[in-house]
């Protein structure tokens, strides 16, 4: 195994996004990431039932499957019933050789399992131990179901995506799941580091919400501290509610094009042909093109109009303005910028080739790269007891039951 993790063994007992999504970072990064899911049903013909595996449904549930096969690359499936005295015997055995347990169930559940962090000290003292949740291991929802769209209602983040009209609206992708899962790869890193430095494990709890109020971090100590208003989205163009134009998407003859060109409003105006636009005394400054915003953005958008985005582009970029193509995903993978830098990678999948999102971050000496595409249900269960000499006497032959699939 390569890459900056290799030997660190982690004990996956996530699902959905929020959690799959950290523990395939550390995989990313070379960590052995043993997938522990739960015993399913057997097809005629011998294959697991993925239709009761969360996240990995057949064709009819493709967006589900994509969830499932975008967040469990780089990792290995073992699949043991968890409420069987031999599935116990079985988990604590890897416990006691894992460094990670990584868990994004219900608080108390794991507890309840035999496999709660004191229960998994007592076996691994130097065991780091996440628990991932919706909010946080105490307060008046702990016990709340904790989900994307939920958490991004809660945090703010769709009063300040709303809509020109003044309605809430949620950012079109898991966004709360993938900052938790960021959020919780790096502490489960900082962890290990401590416990690299010192001997000792921990129990480290990252939430959803947690997540979001960190990514809100501007917006919260500008309205907190400088006596601001909740921000507004004036124009259905612009992309932050407390800086003024031009700062966001605007149309073109043929499509968008984003500028984040506060600093440069009047080269921008020069280029667009309205040279005395940002000496206007209704715009001359910051503040009053906060104020003035939508009289400011429609003059704006009225020249963009002019010409198509390549046009624009073709006198932006020399300038270094600060501009951007407004893609679509399609457009987004086929970017020249994307291509030259590997940002999708094709994979032998379970079910022929697949095409992946290339691990983000790229190491010089220890490359993140995808070593294993995302598991079949229980594919690695019989690789995985012999390497960690489980002990299968006495099973009757049929490997649906008893602790082990």
């Amino acid at each position: 195994m390569t890459g900056p993790l290799a030997g660190v063994v982690v004990l996956d007992f996530t699902e959905r996004v929020q959690g799959p999504y950290a523990t395939q970072m550390l995989g990313d990064f070379g960590a052995d990431v043993i997938k522990v899911e739960r015993p399913v049903a057997v097809t005629p013909d011998g294959r697991p039932d993925e239709r009761y595996r969360t996240g990995a449904g057949p064709a009819p549930d493709s967006l589900y499957r994509a969830t499932f096969l975008a967040n469990n690359r780089n990792k290995r499936s073992f699949a043991v019933d968890l409420k069987s005295s031999d599935g116990l015997a079985a988990m604590r055995t890897l416990v006691r050789s894992a460094d990670i347990v990584y868990e994004n169930f219900r608080p108390g559940v794991m507890d309840r399992l035999g496999l709660g962090y004191a229960q998994c000290r007592d076996l691994n003292p130097g065991i780091v131990y996440v628990s991932a949740s919706g909010y946080g291991p105490d307060g008046p929802r702990v016990n709340k179901p904790g989900q994307d769209v939920l958490v991004q209602a809660m945090s703010g983040i769709g009063v300040i995506n709303e809509s020109a009209e003044g309605r809430p609206t949620p950012i079109g992708m898991s966004i709360t799941d993938v900052l938790g899962g960021l959020n919780g790869a790096a502490a489960t890193l900082a962890a290990l580091l401590h416990r690299e430095r010192t001997g000792e494990g921990q129990q480290v709890w990252v939430d959803l919400l947690g997540g979001a109020f960190a990514a809100l971090g501007e917006h919260l100590v500008h309205m907190l501290n400088n006596g601001a208003g909740e921000p507004v989205r004036v124009t259905p163009m612009h992309g932050h509610g407390y800086i003024p134009p031009p700062y966001g998407f605007y149309a073109t003859k043929d499509g968008y094009l984003a500028l984040s060109s506060g600093r440069q409003v009047r080269e921008i105006c020069e280029l667009l042909g309205l040279p005395d636009l940002s000496c206007d005394p209704r715009f001359d400054t910051y503040a009053k093109r906060g104020r003035n915003q939508a009289e400011f953005e429609a003059i704006l958008e009225e020249a963009l109009r002019e010409r198509t985005t390549d046009d624009w582009l073709a006198v932006m970029e020399p300038a270094d303005i600060f501009a951007a193509r407004v893609c679509s995903l399609r457009d987004a993978v086929d970017d020249p910028q994307a291509v030259a830098t590997g940002r999708i990678v094709s994979v032998d999948g379970p079910d022929g080739p697949l095409r992946l999102v290339a691990p983000a971050a790229r190491f010089a000496r220890t490359p993140a790269r995808i070593r294993l595409a995302p598991p079949r249900h229980g594919e690695h269960t019989s690789q995985i007891t012999r390497e960690f000499g489980l002990d299968r006497a006495g099973r009757d032959g049929n490997e649906t039951s008893g602790g082990w699939r």
